[in-house]
């Protein structure tokens, strides 16, 4: 019952057919020329808006994620997402995906069969391309193929099915009996990756306003292409000059073999000095003679053509080119521009950027974790074995200002001088760090840790020596926690940082601090009998 059922067209269809169509009165020989010389300059304007993208939804401190579950809440920021963590596929990979093919899925299945799991599940998230879905899921079974179309997925409200061709008849069958993975989700776990909904359960990407006019510039920008190769360049229009070899007419005797065609052994050929065009090409040694009546009148003129018709085409196709830039908000906002233009122009920007942030963070994002949290938990009903669930903090971004680390540091400093609640100063540092040390995993987790488990760390040095009420040892504490902590990275390497559980890593941090503790109270102790 599988066959091949595409949902959309080739691209490559319409370019051929629409975008690099033959111009009237175009030869084939310069229309491949045009194919030769296409350069997809198009495709900078959206990367540069996807980055755009990517940089105010993802950005650091945008978000909140915390599971009450640790094993899970260290799971979906781990490195166990093809490389990612969650947010980081999401950032990397599926907004792109979801930019160029919203009618494709997202899928999440346990990364082995049942029947080879052993410990906790490992999901992948999987993207299936338009093109590979048999079935949709509207239909209440969702059918596709894998990318290398080596397996097919069947997926209903409770099973996952896999099927493998048969090498000899060319047959899907069924891989294993028992199937691939019973979910008991109650549901499929997918996604499409969604748009713009058109009708139908189609959807446009939220690019789509520029696509038109990125289509029509290829074709006019290989138009521009083939008028200036064919109508820009200047020719010369030179006097013509009688060969003297052959007197003008392009061929001389000479002598060759006696035969019926030639008795008398001689035949006509073409002048080697003029190459039978009965005139001589003009060099810059050459020396010829003129009529006096000539000789006022230039033996040589370049003529240059009318570019009216190629300076059309160059404007044309900047214009387009603007065009697709204003459509994906890269230019927006002008110097020229009046303030009110400026706010309008911001407030378009801001509504584009955050529609897809909406829809990102409320469905794809939201449905994994979901997903993830009913694979890697059960619970019993009824003596029967079903997915658990359990609520989860989910804050998506609300605000789209990309901020440099200067402009967060800037604003610690400033809710320092205005003596702004704690809990605000702690959510602004957290934010600082994330931007700050964005690459660096060991910071990351030392740096989690320490808001985790260090109420002071938002007070500056300063502010902890004025503190009377609070206990030495807990200001203690707050001093030597970073230093604890380079001390463990320095001899038990930093994979013992990134592998350790928070209540692990808290263990080993109570066993230093307490040696150092004890040293400093007995040292206290000295000074104070000193006295």
């Amino acid at each position: 019952m599988f066959s091949d059922q595409d949902f959309i067209d080739d691209y490559q269809e319409l370019f051929d057919n629409y975008l690099l169509a033959r111009h009237p009165r175009e030869d084939k020989i310069t229309r491949n020329w045009r194919l030769s010389q296409y350069k997809p300059f198009t495709r900078d304007p959206f990367l540069q808006i996807t980055d755009v993208i990517k940089g105010a939804v993802f950005q650091d401190g945008q978000y909140t994620i915390q599971l009450p579950n640790k094993n899970d809440e260290q799971y979906i920021w781990s490195k166990s997402f093809e490389g990612f963590d969650l947010i980081g596929l999401f950032s990397n990979k599926i907004l792109s995906l979801m930019l160029e093919d919203p009618n494709g899925y997202l899928v999440r299945m346990p990364s082995k069969p049942s029947y080879e799991t052993v410990g906790p599940v490992e999901i992948n998230l999987h993207y299936v391309c338009i093109k590979d879905v048999i079935r949709k899921p509207n239909t209440g079974d969702f059918i596709f193929y894998s990318r290398d179309r080596k397996l097919i997925y069947w997926i209903n409200a409770n099973v996952i099915i896999r099927f493998t061709k048969d090498e000899k008849t060319g047959k899907w069958k069924l891989e294993n009996e028992n199937g691939y993975y019973a979910h008991l989700l109650g549901r499929i776990p997918a996604d499409i990756l969604g748009g713009r909904y058109e009708t139908d359960g189609y959807y446009s990407s939220f690019l789509n306003k520029a696509v038109p006019i990125a289509d029509e510039y290829i074709s006019n920008y290989s138009a521009k292409q083939m008028i200036d190769k064919e109508a820009s360049h200047p020719y010369i229009q030179q006097m013509n000059i009688e060969c003297h070899d052959c007197d003008g007419t392009g061929k001389i005797q000479v002598s060759c073999n006696v035969d019926e065609m030639h008795p008398h052994g001689f035949k006509l050929d073409n002048c080697p000095k003029c190459k039978g065009k009965k005139y001589i090409s003009i060099n810059p040694a050459d020396r010829f003679e003129v009529p006096k009546d000539d000789m006022d009148k230039p033996a040589i003129r370049i003529i240059n053509p009318d570019v009216t018709l190629n300076t059309y085409h160059k404007d044309n196709t900047d214009d387009l080119f603007q065009k697709i830039l204003d459509a994906l908000h890269l230019t927006m906002i002008r110097e020229a521009q009046s303030g009110a233009a400026k706010a309008i122009d911001q407030e378009k920007l801001y509504q584009f950027i955050s529609g897809i942030s909406n829809h990102i963070f409320d469905n794809l994002i939201y449905n994994s974790i979901k997903d993830i949290i009913a694979y890697r938990n059960v619970r019993v009903s009824n003596g029967v074995t079903l997915p658990a669930d359990y609520e989860f903090t989910f804050v998506k971004p609300q605000q789209f200002n990309i901020k440099t680390a200067m402009d967060l540091l800037n604003e610690i400093n400033e809710t320092q001088t205005a003596n702004l609640p704690l809990f605000i100063r702690r959510k602004m540092i957290g934010e600082f760090v994330d931007k700050r040390f964005s690459s660096d995993d060991v910071m990351q987790k030392k740096s989690k840790f320490i808001q985790l488990n260090d109420p002071l760390f938002a007070f500056s040095t300063a502010e902890l020596s004025q503190m009377k009420t609070v206990d030495f040892e807990q200001i203690q504490y707050s001093q030597l926690l970073p230093m604890i902590l380079d001390e463990i990275e320095k001899d038990l390497g930093q994979t013992y940082i990134l592998d350790s559980s928070f209540e692990d890593l808290k263990t080993k941090v109570d066993e230093i601090f307490s040696t150092k503790n004890v040293n400093n109270s007995i040292k206290k102790a000295d000074e104070t009998a000193n006295q």
